[in-house]
């Protein structure tokens, strides 16, 4: 008839290929295994706590797996594309994101894998016409029709993203090495984590866990730290600890972190001790020493020291830069401290009458772990002390060891652990010298972390100088360890004053206000953190004033006048003097002088001004807070104000790192 469309038959290929019937039934078989398999992995908990996001995947692929079912299997004549397309985007979505979550439960990722495997299935089971394998398609099916049949769906899912983007999750990518080990940064090849923007909605970050928020002082740019300290509460960081107070009638406590966190924690300076190459490089060896066949063999009088020092003598661990090169953070920077919280992990040969006696030095303090066959003893004695004290240790009494026994002995955070064939037998808390002095000054809770008098003795050198080495010793004539792993903690610094012949370490004291938290990254020595933030304030002839932060990145052509801005014979620019008088007083910058701060501020605002004259410039691009800039005209300038920031306010915090992708080391969830 005239106008009657005709119908064309064209080749059929792949999937469609196969009859309706048996895809349908491939589809049915895949969405109920899909179905199956998530039920199942409602109930194993997840190896990684905290990973809440399993439970809402799961009960979301249990609500969408039978209603894309029905929807494909028994409306797909009668459904608009769009519901089909959306509901098939958004299972395939979730479906990525529990195969991402492979750490925390094998069976949330293989609920995910069947579920994308529903997802393709379903699509393809859409009854066709067929006649011997060929579909029927009527002439007018162009394909323009095509594009046009689809974009209904691709609109359907990209609204899908969007909404998921911006309220539930989202990916960043880490520019600097601020986190570095646990996330590695740099602008073009940094790790991409994602995240998790549901858990501040209900609930404030907690202590240990990565954060990602919006820097205070330029809110355009996303940063990820550790949240360390929790709204109301005083922080004192002071050679290389956290000592915090959690309010003002608080007793003072050195900040333990809980075991998870801890492991992550532990930075390594060696794997597997094998070759004599790192033997001879990290060992001290005094006595009867030596390295035979990746084992340590002591005789009656031998000893070996971790780290080896220069010459003939014994060293003491620093911090080291533990990602080993893979962040920008330059070199100098580590290596500057003396690190006593440490860790070894090795087996020990306790046949034949063998013993071995470990000790971990820190300062003043030795602790040494003595292992024989059948006993576990922990001892204590005073750098140069005659005198060695037993530590009764009820959890240690009853532990059996046979001949051979893998231990793992540590003291990090004020704490002495041991474990033993994989299980932690025993914690001690030891404090530490400085957490004694301060708890025996703050008898009637008055003393204050961020005050000048805490200050000042979390400033004083320990008595004897700082120590932090490991010593392995024969106990019982001979001893034979296999060393797996020589690890250390982070060492916090708390403010390094730069002057000209010297760097000297200072501690930070910093109160918390209702709704302020304290966050720092795991690279100390390189992480742009809460301890140098500075506000700096421009104050103009109209009586305007704009805010903004006062560091390299994000305010390039203000901070470049500044470091420029300096005059013959002096050592510090005008940067240098804004940046001390923002983080150090008087009396630690070694100025005595009266209205030391009102001069100093004068006298860098005189430089910088003749610094811009000189340059020929007129005017800067000022970022601000609010993450925009305003064009500021140098002349107008009135006053110039700086103060540091160490606080980041709750409501800038974006969300939870929990995985991290597309990533050199692969994916991984984030602890």
């Amino acid at each position: 008839m005239a106008g009657q469309p005709t119908v064309d038959a064209v080749q059929a290929k792949g999937y469609a290929r196969l009859s309706p019937a048996l895809r349908g039934r491939l589809a049915d078989i895949c969405t109920l295994a899909a179905a199956a398999a998530s039920i199942v992995a409602l109930f194993p908990s997840p190896r990684l706590e905290g990973v809440w996001l399993r439970l809402p995947v799961l009960l979301a692929l249990l609500v969408l797996l039978p209603v894309t079912w029905v929807l494909f299997r028994r409306k797909a004549q009668s459904t608009s594309p769009v519901l089909r397309g959306g509901f098939a985007a958004g299972l395939a979505g979730l479906s990525l994101l529990a195969m991402a979550l492979l750490h925390a439960s094998g069976w949330s990722a293989l609920a995910g894998l069947l579920s994308m495997a529903a997802v393709f299935t379903l699509r393809g089971s859409v009854s066709k016409a067929l006649v011997r394998g060929r579909d029927l398609r009527t002439t007018e099916r162009k394909a323009l029709t095509v594009v046009f049949e689809n974009i209904e769906s691709l609109a359907a899912a990209l609204v899908l993203v969007l909404l998921v983007w911006h309220f539930g999750l989202e990916a960043f990518r880490i520019p600097s090495g601020s986190m570095a080990p646990t996330l590695l940064g740099d602008p073009v090849t940094g790790d991409r984590v994602l995240v998790d923007k549901f858990t501040y909605t209900w609930r404030d970050p907690q202590r240990w866990e990565p954060v990602v928020f919006r820097y205070p002082l330029r809110r355009g740019e996303p940063y990820v730290k550790r949240c360390i300290g929790l709204p109301g509460e005083q922080v004192l960081i002071a050679q290389g600890d956290i000592y915090i107070k959690r309010n003002e009638g608080a007793e003072i406590e050195l900040l333990a972190k809980p075991p998870r966190p801890r492991e992550v924690l532990w930075l390594p300076y060696v794997t597997r001790l094998q070759d004599k190459t790192e033997w001879v490089k990290h060992f001290h060896r005094s006595g009867s020493a030596e390295l035979v066949d990746g084992k340590i063999v002591l005789g009656d009088g031998g000893s070996a020291t971790f780290p080896r020092g220069k010459g003939d003598e014994a060293g003491d661990a620093v911090d080291h830069d533990a990602s080993f090169g893979a962040t920008e953070s330059p070199k100098e920077q580590f290596g500057n401290h003396i690190v006593g919280d440490l860790r070894i992990r090795a087996i020990a040969d306790l046949a034949d009458g063998k013993g071995v006696e470990i000790q971990l030095i820190r300062d003043a303090d030795e602790y040494s772990l003595v292992l024989k066959a059948g006993s576990v003893e922990l001892f204590h004695a005073e750098a140069g002390g005659s005198h060695t004290s037993k530590l009764a240790v009820e959890d240690l009494s009853g532990v059996e060891i046979g001949d051979s026994v893998d231990f793992a002995f540590s003291l990090a955070d004020g704490e002495l652990v041991v474990e033993i064939d994989g299980k932690r037998r025993t914690v001690q808390h030891v404090g530490t010298a400085l957490l004694d002095q301060l708890r025996a000054r703050d008898a009637e809770k008055r003393i204050r972390l961020d005050g000048p008098e805490a200050m000042r003795m979390a400033g004083d050198e320990p008595a004897g100088g700082r120590r932090g080495r490991i010593r392995l010793l024969p106990a019982g004539g001979k001893a034979s360890v296999t060393v797996h792993g020589i690890d250390r903690d982070i060492y916090y610094i708390g403010r390094t004053l730069e002057e000209p012949q010297q760097r000297r370490e200072l501690p930070m004291g910093v109160s918390l206000e209702g709704d302020h938290y304290f966050v720092l990254g795991d690279n100390s020595p390189g992480s742009a953190d809460c301890r140098y933030w500075i506000r700096v304030t421009l104050f103009l002839e109209d009586g305007t004033q704009v805010t903004g932060s006062l560091d390299d990145p994000t305010q390039p052509e203000l901070v470049s006048l500044l470091k420029k801005a300096t005059e013959q014979a002096d050592p510090y620019s005008a940067y240098h003097k804004l940046f001390r008088l923002a983080h150090f007083t008087a009396e630690e910058r070694g100025d005595d002088r009266e209205q030391a701060d009102a001069r100093t501020v004068q006298e860098a605002f005189d430089q910088f001004k003749a610094a811009a004259r000189n340059h020929g410039r007129g005017a800067i691009d000022f970022w601000t807070e609010g993450g925009g800039y305003v064009r500021v005209s140098l002349k107008d300038i009135n006053a110039i104000q700086v103060e540091r920031h160490p606080y980041v306010q709750r409501e800038l915090f974006v969300g939870r790192p929990f995985a991290v992708f597309l990533s050199p080391r692969g994916m991984k969830l984030i602890d």
